[in-house]
């Protein structure tokens, strides 16, 4: 009986591994032409930080930075970075309450300090090691899509999930991970 119950343990493990891995691929998949201008050193056409706005994001415990294209930390062995067409499909599939709601949307290349936050989804857990291993966001390459016109509440909001709506600032930013597209988290400063 024991031996029964152990097969079937280690099934159900390796089947939840299975969904994770294919999760992490959905959210990794390539289209063509998506590349990330943002690397390639293009002005974007909607800021993500504008001055002034430094001391907001430390007090959420967020520091960002834009990335010098050849100072870029490698990503995860056997990922490459995703393009911000899929970054900003992905946040708008995960979040579509602000896709719905937006009057505008931009996307930018950052990297990312955030060591008060550590509630990430399994999902993006499983899907990037460095996350796993460091269990925080240390100048980790993300794409921040800011969704701009919405109703969204103030601070650090989790993994993706709710419906969403309220609150009384009109901009919410929601990062994703640059290596698997996997959203993490958002936030609203402004």
């Amino acid at each position: 009986m024991r031996t029964g119950a152990a097969r079937w343990i280690g099934l159900c493990v390796m089947a939840a591994g299975l969904l994770l891995g294919a999760a992490g691929w959905y959210f990794n998949e390539s289209e063509p032409g998506n590349v990330a201008d943002a690397a390639a050193g293009q002005p974007n056409a909607l800021p993500v930080v504008a001055s002034g706005d430094e001391e907001l994001l430390q007090r959420l415990g967020i520091r960002l930075e834009r990335p010098d294209s050849d100072a870029l930390p490698p990503g995860p062995r056997g990922l490459s970075q995703v393009g911000e067409a899929a970054a900003r499909r992905n946040a708008e599939r995960s979040y579509p309450w602000l896709a719905d709601s937006a009057d505008s949307v931009g996307c930018a290349l950052r990297l990312m300090t955030s060591r008060d936050f550590r509630s990430f989804s399994p999902e993006a857990l499983a899907a990037n090691p460095h996350l796993r291993e460091a269990g925080q966001l240390s100048r980790t390459p993300v794409y921040i899509v800011t969704f701009r016109g919405v109703r969204a509440p103030s601070g650090i909001q989790g993994p993706p999930g709710g419906t969403g709506g309220g609150g009384s600032l009109s901009e919410a930013n929601v990062v994703v991970d640059a290596f698997t597209g996997v959203p993490l988290l958002s936030y609203s400063y402004r």
